[in-house]
């Protein structure tokens, strides 16, 4: 360290480890003054600014709430999944809320229902006995009239009696639900214009039975 005699200011290079921390009596060798010195504590230097360009503060703007790119993909992602349930589950909506098929109709989405331009023709129904059983069977011919392909879906077929049968557990209409079948044609659709025809299995007729009922 650098030492200063306190009288005539002479300076001297003093090795630190000569001082203890509680000093020790040196003399200047020019003017023999003689002082208590204690090793000097090292001071950290201090910076100033001179001037104004020593140092430059960069103005930010203020901060504002940008919404995160993230959630603006969830937000179109949600709407995609709802469009796309609302045109291509249009069938269910339907199902669930009847009134929205008109506001489809409107916007050009109505939707097909089952044998829609489909007509079933020619039909005749035969009875036969097997033992002391007896059975009927269903023949018919199914015609597209629309102009584009129509899928064929499952014929319902019914056999109805008179409400006043004691065995009637279920009404349809003015008749009494006796029995019924599904029957699903060879073919699933038909082109514009095209006819199929159709013969069901034979089913066990229920006592009563006067009245056929052939559906989609």
């Amino acid at each position: 360290m650098i030492i200063t005699c306190p009288k005539c200011a002479k300076r001297y290079m003093v090795d630190d480890n000569l001082l203890p921390r509680e000093g020790r009596h040196v003399r200047c060798i020019s003017c023999q003054h003689t002082w208590l010195q204690t090793p000097l504590e090292e001071k950290t230097p201090i910076l100033t600014l001179t001037e104004s360009e020593d140092i430059y503060l960069e103005q930010r703007p203020p901060l504002q709430k940008k919404a995160s790119w993230k959630v603006w993909c969830l937000v179109f992602s949600f709407f995609i999944l709802v469009a796309s349930f609302v045109i291509y589950g249009r069938e269910m909506v339907i199902k669930i809320w009847p009134k929205s098929e008109s506001f489809y109709a409107l916007a050009g989405l109505s939707i097909n229902h089952p044998g829609e331009d489909l007509s079933i023709l020619n039909t005749s129904s035969f009875v036969q006995l097997e033992g002391s059983n007896e059975t009927v069977y269903i023949v018919g011919d199914i015609v597209n009239t629309a102009n584009q392909v129509r899928s064929i879906p499952t014929l319902k077929i019914k056999l109805l009696g008179p409400l006043s049968l004691t065995q009637c557990k279920e009404k349809e209409g003015k008749y009494c639900l006796l029995d019924s079948w599904n029957h699903r044609l060879s073919e699933n659709s038909l082109l514009p214009g095209e006819k199929i025809h159709f013969e069901t299995e034979a089913h066990p007729t229920p006592s009563g039975t006067h009245h056929i009922s052939i559906q989609f």
